[in-house]
């Protein structure tokens, strides 16, 4: 008898425990569903025009500290940085703020023959040229190395930086006090890719980079290196939260890249580039200098930028989008894809954000002063698109190989 009842109640305790572990394990599969949602569903297009963006997670240190959200005032120790994501319209940028805007440049380009300067300066390359640049190389973290070494984050040299490296390139700075204020052009995943695999096969100019030039792609078809090892999907996302080479992403780091591109980046798109270039030079002050030629900069935004700008494959391939190369290469970027759904949303409803004006303590938007909402429910509603227009196309730095 006693040991019928003991087994009775081992027999119990063993049906309770299980229930309150299923119990659990419900209950964190529906807060971690949760604080997906909580980044995802902020741009369903249920409602269109009055979208939350709700805040998310904390960003790391660098991130926070060293680069300006793009809703709060400008201050006069800032460097705009371009996040220069490969064959997506950078290097057609590169040139419209390096030519046509006559802006000063950090790129990679300055360093040709400062290899070994021992300071910081402008330099024109070539000597004969209009175009100024700083002399560092921004473009890998060796460069952006020697850049934060030389002092370039608190220099106020350059009036735009382009860099692939989010992370790197904050750390040059030294914030609060110095900080970057960040914007880019995203494109379509697989368009990207496929534009890439063309680019690649070639980028004879880019020899001396043996993972941009590939020959070798020219003795394959786009279906078959949409299978190879040629290349690793999810390119934007791994940039975005900095993941280590072959680290394949995880769905936290596609949060990650969500809540940066949300505070830290003003987004455009290369397929409606002089919207986004309009955006830009709206949201900075970029203007030509007083003594332009009016005809002559319009003609070198167009030749430079809106006409396809550098890098372009004169002979543009697209894919079939029912094909198996299309779906290949779009579930290999699947959280790129997801990412550059929400980056659309965001140039949609940020559409009518312009720059803070220093001038104003908290700054002037519209005419109106603005002061950064601690509630994103609460902010005016130039952030959320409510009169959106529907009216209103480089280098690859050797990442992604």
């Amino acid at each position: 008898m006693f040991l019928l009842q003991s087994q009775k109640k081992r027999n119990s305790i063993l049906i309770l425990s299980t229930v309150a572990a299923l119990c659990f394990l419900a209950l964190y599969t529906r807060n971690r569903a949760q604080s997906i949602d909580a980044i995802r569903t902020d741009y369903s297009s249920e409602t269109p025009g009055r979208r939350v963006l709700k805040r998310g997670m904390a960003l790391p240190d660098v991130i926070e500290m060293n680069l300006a959200d793009i809703d709060e005032p400008f201050t006069e120790n800032e460097t705009p940085l371009f996040f220069h994501v490969p064959k997506s319209g950078g290097s057609s940028l590169k040139q419209y703020y390096g030519i046509c805007m006559h802006l000063v440049t950090a790129s990679q380009n300055g360093i040709v023959g400062h290899e070994q300067d021992e300071e910081l300066q402008i330099v024109h390359i070539p000597p004969e040229s209009q175009q100024r640049f700083v002399n560092v190389d921004v473009s890998t973290p060796e460069g952006l190395q020697r850049a934060s070494y030389l002092g370039f984050g608190r220099a106020n040299i350059a009036e735009v930086m382009f860099s692939p490296y989010l992370f790197k390139s904050a750390a040059v700075f030294e914030g609060p006090t110095y900080r970057g204020r960040a914007f880019g052009l995203f494109r379509d995943p697989v368009d990207r890719e496929v534009s890439r695999f063309y680019y690649r096969r070639g980028a004879e100019h880019e020899v001396a980079n043996a993972n941009t030039y590939l020959p070798e792609l020219n003795f394959i078809t786009i279906a078959k290196y949409s299978l190879t090892s040629f290349w690793e999907g999810n390119a934007v996302v791994r940039m975005l939260a900095d993941c280590k080479e072959g680290q394949k992403p995880r769905s936290e780091d596609l949060e990650l890249a969500m809540e940066i591109v949300r505070r830290k980046v003003l987004v455009g798109l290369m397929d409606r580039m002089e919207e986004s270039i309009a955006i830009f030079d709206q949201y900075f002050g970029f203007a030509p200098g007083l003594d332009f030629d009016e005809q002559w900069f319009m003609e070198c935004k167009f030749n430079k930028a809106l006409g396809g700008g550098a890098n372009r494959n004169f002979n543009k391939k697209t894919v079939d989008p029912e094909s198996d190369t299309y779906k290949n290469i779009a579930r290999r970027n699947r959280y790129d894809r997801e990412l550059y759904s929400y980056v659309v949303h965001l140039f949609e409803t940020r559409k009518q954000l312009e720059r803070v004006d220093m001038s104003h303590g908290s700054g002037r938007v519209n005419g109106r002063v603005y002061v950064v909402p601690n509630d994103a429910e609460n902010a005016p509603p130039f952030m959320f698109g409510e009169e959106v227009n529907e009216d209103s196309g480089e280098e690859d730095y050797g990442l992604n190989k």
